[in-house]
């Protein structure tokens, strides 16, 4: 039964004894009840005094006004209920009496606590007393003292958020220090956008790619107002990287260290490597490409520091130890890097109510023997992507480039060919090890759930020809939950890839490479 339909049948019983008076055929008040019973839910929810109560009502003298009573009290300890009680005549000349309840809808249930309970105080949280402006202090006093009334309630509301335009609003109703009355909450939580810096997110997900398998990304995070622990754990993830990696690490951040400008950011990891054929098979034939290893641990230190809450600039370190791929030796290099960043982005609303959100950041990471590195690199990755909405639709571009020299670890080459680059294509075909050159562009289109995509790029190492691919395809995403099909335009060979699996957050971009 709905919520409508319930309170329908309500209505129509409570009307139903006045009817029947009309026509003599309700028992009069003193009649003997001969049963008593409940219809829609069941007793053992009720209290064991209600229960008594209404099981002492056979034998007794009928009393409306007793009757109704019994109702209020079950509504009372069923708060989501409405009860109307329905007397009929009994064959032998008595009365049986039914307590008739529904459930009803949250709509008809707030509607019912406003209707019954007093406001005892209005309370706004999350903002400093002096903030409130005369208007809304006018708004808290008309509040306070009778029942709730809905439409000021959302005005105030409103005229909070309008007021807070960087916090969130949220209208809570909880329960007054006595029986009968209630307290309204205003509860303002600061957005994510008005806040000079930003959590580093780190994505969980369990994905199958049709070419590569499985693999999941596992963080646990335990997070405050302005610091988070993140344990993290990898299972057989081969979708970001060249390698296939599992283990595990720890991520710690603070967003704030004096003043809300300045942040650090610390992440240790160890992650075991398993490598493709197609990519052990490439190295030799590349002398650019380092010899593949074991294990990689690394450590990484860095602060943040936002000029404005657009513009955030980040500089540190990364200390990676690569243990030797022959498990009997001893042998590790380092691949130490210094690592800056620089990073812009912006959101706003203008009046026909589309959303445009715009990201840029562009980093350096750069491998030398003043931090003790092995091996000497540069590394420079730049991205932006842009995306407009409206009503249900969704239009979003995103171009990234990269490019690197020296001697650059595995975990530091550039690949496309996954998930979110090149849909279609697999990236062990397109280049096994790794390039030292990229660029990639993606244009895709959302209606709801459905997705289109148009994918364009290369990857290949300098001096070489580079070859731009292209996929198209589409998908579905409703929710975390997504299912792509990608398609290789420009190849003679006809062949579809598909990609299915869960993803809770919107993926780093920027410093961290896992």
């Amino acid at each position: 039964m709905n919520a409508v339909t319930g309170c329908t049948l309500i209505a129509l019983l409570l009307l139903a004894p006045s009817l029947t008076h009309a026509q003599d055929t309700s028992p009069p008040d003193g009649t003997r009840i001969a049963s008593a019973q409940v219809s829609g839910l069941e007793l053992s929810r009720l209290s064991p005094g209600l229960r008594e109560d209404i099981g002492k009502l056979a034998g007794t003298p009928l009393d409306r006004q007793w009757l109704k009573a019994l109702a209020a009290r079950l509504e009372d300890e069923q708060p989501r209920y409405v009860a109307a009680v329905r007397v009929t005549a009994d064959p032998d000349g008595g009365a049986r009496v039914v307590f008739v309840v529904a459930r009803v809808g949250d709509a008809e249930y707030h509607a019912n606590i406003n209707a019954r309970y007093i406001v005892e105080d209005v309370e706004i949280r999350g903002v400093p007393d002096h903030a409130i402006t005369p208007e809304m202090r006018a708004d808290v006093q008309a509040l306070t003292g009778k029942t709730l009334d809905s439409e000021l309630a959302e005005r105030l509301e409103a005229r909070l958020q309008s007021g807070f335009t960087d916090y969130h609003v949220e209208r809570r109703t909880v329960r007054g220090s006595v029986p009968g009355r209630i307290r309204v909450v205003f509860q303002l939580t600061r957005t994510e956008e008005s806040r000079w810096l930003r959590f580093e997110p780190l994505e969980a997900n369990a994905l199958y790619h049709s070419d590569q398998g499985w693999g999941a990304k596992m963080p646990l995070t335990i997070s405050g107002r302005n610091f988070q622990i993140v344990p993290h754990f990898a299972v057989d993830v081969g979708d970001d990287l060249i390698e296939e990696y599992s283990g595990f690490g720890l991520r710690v951040e603070s967003r704030k260290i004096g003043t809300e400008r300045l942040g650090v950011f610390f992440e240790w990891s160890s992650f075991d490597q398993t490598w493709r054929d197609p990519t052990l098979a490439a190295i030799p034939a590349n002398p650019r490409v380092p010899a593949p290893y074991r294990n990689r641990m690394t450590v990484t230190p860095l602060a943040k520091f936002a000029v404005s809450p657009r513009l955030t600039v980040a500089g540190g370190v990364s200390i990676a130890e690569l243990d030797s791929l022959d498990e009997s030796s001893s042998d590790s290099r380092m691949a130490n890097a210094a690592i800056a960043a620089v990073r812009f982005n912006q959101r706003w609303r203008p009046a026909s109510r589309a959303r445009h959100d715009f990201d840029a950041v562009f980093t350096v990471r750069a491998g030398t023997r003043a931090l003790e590195s092995d091996l000497e690199y540069e590394r420079y990755l730049g991205q932006a992507d842009y995306s407009v909405g409206w009503a249900t639709h969704r239009l979003s571009v995103s171009s990234m480039f990269g490019g690197l020299t020296g001697d650059a670890p595995l975990f530091e080459r550039f690949s496309l060919g996954d998930s979110r680059t090149l849909r279609g294509w697999d990236k062990y075909r397109i280049a096994p090890a790794g390039g030292d050159r990229m660029f990639h562009t993606s244009v895709e289109y959302r209606h709801r759930a459905l997705v289109l995509f148009l994918d364009s790029g290369s990857v290949w190492d300098a001096g070489r020809d580079a070859r731009v691919r292209f996929s198209s395809g589409f998908g579905f995403a409703p929710g975390p939950v997504f299912f792509t099909v990608g398609f290789p335009l420009n190849t003679s060979e006809f062949r579809a890839v598909f990609t299915v699996g869960l993803r809770l957050s919107t993926a780093s971009v920027g410093i961290q490479k896992n």
